[in-house]
């Protein structure tokens, strides 16, 4: 890799510090120098009236579901349960490349959500991971997630049983628990998701989502979890389901939407270092909640309903000081997710500019265990983007492709003027 020189534009280096007008050395992949750089032989870049950013970090993706706003609900399903899962995997590829073109250098995800994949333990994505590292084509590092979920919880009830592989199947008891568990760990996976502590109802009606582990389950999941050195999270918005995530020790709590409810594991969290991942934004995109209630009449009501309570619990999840890691839970290849979320942060959440880019940079970095990503510091790779504006004048700008000028991942340019140049 040759040397490159970013000179002038605005730093904004991602820990929360002020911005500054510094120069940028980057040489062998990482950040080498900040500050007055001299050129000599480096490949120069000029960043005067731009703004210098750390790459974004999406926290909570789903690349391998539905693609379009056309394929709401379970279609988002049946067109992998019809087609090799290979179809799926291959439209991911083509979901994060989009992504990289919007500024997003590193994704986490989840699970891949292909209803007939062989498994959810995290072969596939793992092996997407692999392909980014191996360059075989250009994309954004891939944080590939490992599923452990119950019989009857979310994803498993999702279609009938027939339609799904056994990768699909439940779990049930702390030991099958513990064996789900460690099938993610042999594939290596970066984290492990829970996907039981809550589920959606059952039955139309009020009341907090039905609970589909037990504290047992989610404890002997954590210690497996915790034994490799691998973080663990948990789907988990409310009700009992969330208390045992909480107090059992994961690391990050997906959602998290009624937390305000029981605002005693809000200080837990913001007390053992735990992060949220909100997932707010698309409560707020009108073209997602116009999409799903065409398919689904009554989710704009019930989205509309649900907004207050959403700022309400973002809100004091950030003033209690609990770590907020941005995600989206999106899936649609066009639609600025990240960005979308960032500005739901500011302009419902109240949060600052800078501290909602630090929740998809820094943050971010460290929810993924990433410590080399995330900041631009010195012998930090050198994962940056350049900005047609000022995010912390108007976040909005980080929405438009057109505004993203360039995205440099591992020292390598990958993008300029929105499109893909590697």
């Amino acid at each position: 890799m040759g040397e490159i020189v970013i000179k002038g534009g605005t730093l904004i280096d991602g820990t929360g510090a002020p911005p500054r007008e510094l120069d940028l050395k980057i040489k062998n992949g990482k950040i080498q120098e900040i500050g007055d750089v001299r050129t000599g032989k480096a490949k120069v870049i000029e960043a005067n009236d731009l703004t210098v950013m750390p790459g974004l970090i999406e926290g909570h993706n789903h690349p391998l579901g539905e693609r379009e706003f056309s394929d709401p609900g379970f279609k988002k399903y049946y067109d992998n349960i019809v087609n090799s899962p290979a179809l799926a995997l291959l439209k991911g590829v083509q979901v994060i490349q989009g992504l990289l073109t919007r500024g997003i250098t590193t994704v986490r995800i989840p699970h891949p959500t292909i209803a007939n994949a062989p498994e959810l333990r995290g072969e596939w994505l793992v092996a997407l991971r692999k392909a980014v590292e191996r360059r075989y084509f250009p994309a954004p590092r891939v944080v590939a997630g490992g599923c452990v979920l119950p019989t009857g919880g979310h994803l498993n009830s999702m279609g009938p049983p027939f339609v799904f592989n056994s990768g699909w199947w439940g779990a049930d008891g702390p030991w099958e628990v513990r064996k789900q568990t460690r099938e993610c760990l042999q594939h290596e996976v970066d984290f492990i998701k829970l996907i039981g502590p809550g589920h959606k109802r059952f039955k139309p009606g009020p009341g907090p989502e039905h609970t589909c582990m037990t504290r047992e389950e989610i404890a002997a999941a954590v210690e497996e979890a915790h034994w490799k050195g691998v973080p663990i999270a948990a789907h988990a918005k409310n009700g009992p389901g969330l208390r045992f995530a909480v107090e059992e020790g994961v690391d990050s709590i997906e959602h998290g939407t009624q937390l305000v409810e029981q605002p005693d594991l809000i200080k837990h969290m913001e007390e053992h270092g735990q992060f949220l991942v909100p997932t707010m934004g698309m409560f707020f995109y009108e073209p997602l909640v116009d999409a799903y209630d065409g398919a689904e009449p009554g989710t704009r009501d019930n989205f509309e309903a649900m907004r207050p309570s959403l700022i309400k619990n973002f809100k004091e999840c950030v003033k209690a000081g609990v770590k907020i890691a941005a995600g989206t839970d999106n899936t649609y290849w066009d639609a600025p997710g990240l960005a979308w979320e960032l500005q739901t942060y500011v302009k419902h959440g109240g949060m600052k500019p800078m501290d909602a880019i630090v929740s998809a940079t820094k943050t971010n970095a460290e929810n993924c265990a990433l410590p080399y990503v995330g900041t631009i510091e010195v012998s930090k790779r050198a994962d940056l983007i350049l900005v047609d504006g000022d995010p912390l004048k108007d976040i909005a700008v980080l929405q438009d492709r057109k505004n993203i000028r360039t995205v440099i991942k591992d020292g390598l340019k990958i993008v300029e003027n929105g499109k893909i140049c590697w």
